[in-house]
């Protein structure tokens, strides 16, 4: 496998786990005003992350979450420019991800 392929692999790793601990994300969940779920659901992703990055730390985690909703929120924007420009099913944006 490629280092590509690795380095998505493991992105897509990431954010299901991610999908999987609503206490971080979840807005209306009782979990989500629980400190100390948070911190159980961030030291289970600080794990993860450090079977690639062994330095990183909760704030590094915090900032790469960021950036993956920041990515997905802008593929988005592109699918759906792509959808209104009427353009033709053959010529819509499709996100990499």
């Amino acid at each position: 496998m490629s280092d590509k392929e690795e380095n998505r692999t493991f992105q897509l790793e990431c954010i299901d786990l991610y999908k999987r601990l609503p206490a971080l994300w979840k807005v209306k969940s009782e979990d989500y005003s629980n400190r100390n779920k948070k911190d159980a659901a961030y030291a289970v992703l600080i794990e993860k992350f450090q079977e690639k990055y062994p330095n990183y730390t909760r704030e590094d985690v915090k900032k790469k979450i960021n950036s993956y909703g920041t990515n997905y929120r802008k593929e988005l924007k592109k699918v759906q420019d792509s959808e209104r420009s009427g353009a033709g099913t053959d010529q819509l944006y499709e996100p990499t991800l």
